[in-house]
């Protein structure tokens, strides 16, 4: 994936393997939420954001983590 070898050339406190499954996985999650819509299950369609949005938080939070520990002395 070129986005995750342009972000751990950019910031080395990103690892490589964790940013592939991070990006896959939400790609899986908002692939399965639009299947759902789709298919008009409702149940899953209601429920599928909400785990897409607890993954884009957890996500959020490991891109700032790195980029703190990038600029230390300018984010702390």
């Amino acid at each position: 994936m070129k986005l995750v070898i342009f972000l751990t050339s950019a910031n080395p406190n990103w690892s490589k393997k964790v940013l592939t499954e991070m990006f896959y996985t939400h790609l899986k999650l908002t692939t399965d939420e639009v299947l759902d819509r789709l298919k008009g299950d409702w149940p899953e369609i209601f429920k599928k954001p909400t785990q897409n949005e607890t993954h884009l938080i957890h996500m959020g939070d490991i891109l700032t983590e790195g980029i703190v520990k990038q600029f230390p002395n300018k984010l702390q």
